[in-house]
This record gives C-alpha cells, structure tokens and sequence, in this order.
C-alpha cells in the first residue's frame, strides 16, 4: 500500500528569506544546511521541496532573532514575481470574486499547505486561509495572511480592502510592525486567519482589467511554462532595500552589509546585470511610494517614513519631481478611474 504524499511547497515560498536572515542577524545558509534544505532548491522558483523542514525553519530563525515578525518581513519584501505564471493571471482578472475563484482553481502550484476559502453572507464575506494540520505555526501563518493581503488589495488597485484582518496568533511584543503593514484594524487571537470584507466588494473592479491577457494567462497555466530565470542580484537587492528604507538606511554599503557582500563586488555584479544600485533604489523607492498610495488610505507622513524621505514634505517634492504630479493627485486619479473600469 503506498502512503501518502508529504505536502509540498514551491521555492518562491521562501522569497525574501535570505535577505531578511541577514537583516536579522542570521546565516541563512547555515539555517538551510540544519533544515536539510538543499541549496540547489533555491535555483529556480519552481523547484518544491516537503513542507515541514521550511516551515519548521522559518519558527526557529524567528526563535534564533528574537524576531516575532521574521514572516511578516518576508511578506513586506515580495513581489508579484514570486506568485509565478499565476501573478500573470491575477493580475488581468476584473474583480476580487474572479481572483478568489482563480486562486482556488489553481492554489496547488503555488503549494499544497494553504488554501483561500470563502465564506458568503448577506451583508459581509469571511475570507480565511486554512493551514494544514501540523502547519499552523506562527510565521507561516503571519507570512500567509501577509501575502495574501498584499497580493488582494494590490492587484485591485486599492479598490478593495477589507474590513477587519484575523490572526490566530496572539499579539507580538512588536504589534505595532503589524499595524504598519495593515491599513485596517486587526484581530489577535481570532478563531481563524483570513479577512472580512463587504460582500459588495467582491465585485469591485480590479485597475486595470483585461480579458484577453486573463486568457493569455491561464493558457499559459495549463501549459506548465518553464519558470523564469530565477536569482538575479538586482532582485536580493531591491529586496533588501525595501527593508532598509524605512530607517534611512538603503544605501550600497549597508544593502551590501545585508547580503554579506564587498560593496565593490556587489556594484560589479548589479552592472553585469544592466542596472546600477543607484537605478534599483529609484526603482524600488518608486515603487513602494505606489503601492502604499495606490492600494492603501495611509498619510503622506507615514508613506515619506516607507520611502526613505525625512518628511511628507520632501516625499511630496520628490514624488512630483518623479512622476510629474502630487502624491495626492496621483492617488486621488487612480481613485477615480475605478468605477469606469466596472
């Protein structure tokens, strides 16, 4: 009789979790060798490895720190990029309900552990991650929820947030990186993990929509593409600049520091690739003043503390020198071109 089938999940799982073991202090390296984690697993994206030693790693790299938020800060550090050929699709659906049903379709290529389920009411929807049985640990529950939330009000364009977000975990002595990471309030020591949300919501218009490249997409899906290339330096970079920006710290030498590299050789190897460090932190600052102004309510003062900039003043000066208009045009533009794409 055969048994049955470790569950698995994806290498992009562990996006982000070089960098932020060094931003925390730690080898990365050495916490893959004694999790048994081949090297090689994080050559491609694509690659699956048994659940239990990566989830069991990234408990005790948050015990080894003293970090209570080590899944939180790979969750701050993703990029749609580590969704793989199913961020293609997600991105070009025209509302949250068609993103739930594609995440549900298709939720075992990103890995066997988590799976979105949904709730329906009359006047308001639960959407609740359900971990596997021995899989429910704090990290990759904080990592889960966190993705999950990040992926849902981006590829919306703001135009659907929920109300409440719920963690089974108990509060953290550093509750309040949770509360900087969530525009909306938050519930410890929930019954479930997940998020509520107005049941009219789930038609809210994704910005922008389009049909045909949301058939492209899930062609591809069916296709099993081969995985793009996969650890490019200029990626480990912008990563650990988003980590540093809010500290004022994403300069060469400390994103050098962070990812144990000469700041010489680390210049080197991101020319190699075509770009220059100082392009990558124009690059990731721009990008991270988007999304906390495209998919979130918070003020300019907090937005100029994520980007780096001293104040809402000189964030404001530099966004309009950036992209031609006020961080609250901008935001208030993006705004309103949601309910003409319904």
């Amino acid at each position: 009789m055969r048994g049955i089938a470790p569950l698995q999940v994806r290498a992009a799982s562990l996006s982000g979790f070089i960098e932020v073991s060094y931003f925390v202090g730690l080898d990365p390296f050495e916490l893959l060798r004694r999790a048994g984690i081949p090297l090689q697993f994080l050559d491609d994206p694509e690659n699956r490895q048994d659940a239990g030693p990566v989830t069991d790693m990234l408990e005790d790299a948050a015990a080894e720190s003293g970090c209570e938020i080590f899944g939180l800060l790979m969750a701050e550090s993703r990029t749609f990029a580590s969704l793989g050929p199913l961020g293609l699709l997600l991105q070009h659906l025209s509302s949250i309900d068609d993103v739930l049903n594609a995440l549900n379709q298709y939720g075992r290529l990103m890995n066997d552990v988590v799976a979105l389920e949904r709730v329906r009411r009359r006047e308001s929807n639960i959407l609740c991650w359900s971990v596997a049985p021995g899989f429910e640990k704090p990290q990759t529950i904080d990592l889960t929820v966190a993705v999950g939330y990040r992926m849902l009000t981006e590829v919306l364009g703001g135009s659907w947030t929920p109300e409440l977000v719920y963690l089974t975990r108990s509060p953290p002595a550093e509750k309040g990186q949770f509360e900087r990471y969530f525009a909306v309030p938050i519930e410890f020591d929930s019954i479930f993990d997940g998020y509520s949300c107005e049941t009219d919501l789930l038609d809210a218009p994704a910005v922008p929509a389009r049909a045909m490249m949301a058939d492209n997409a899930r062609r591809l899906l069916e296709l099993l593409p081969q995985p793009e290339e996969h650890g490019r330096i200029s990626e480990s970079v912008q990563r650990a600049i988003t980590l540093r920006l809010p500290a004022g710290e994403a300069t060469l030498e400390k994103v050098a520091q962070n990812l144990e590299i000469e700041p010489a050789e680390l210049r080197r190897r991101i020319a190699s690739e075509g770009s220059s460090f100082e392009g990558l932190l124009l690059e990731t600052r721009k990008n991270v003043a988007m999304r906390f102004l495209g998919a979130s309510s918070r003020p300019l003062d907090f937005i100029a503390t994520m980007t780096g900039c001293p104040s809402a003043r000189a964030f404001s000066s530099w966004f309009e020198s950036e992209f031609g208009e006020t961080p609250t045009a901008w935001r208030k533009e993006r705004t309103s071109r949601a309910p003409a794409n319904s």
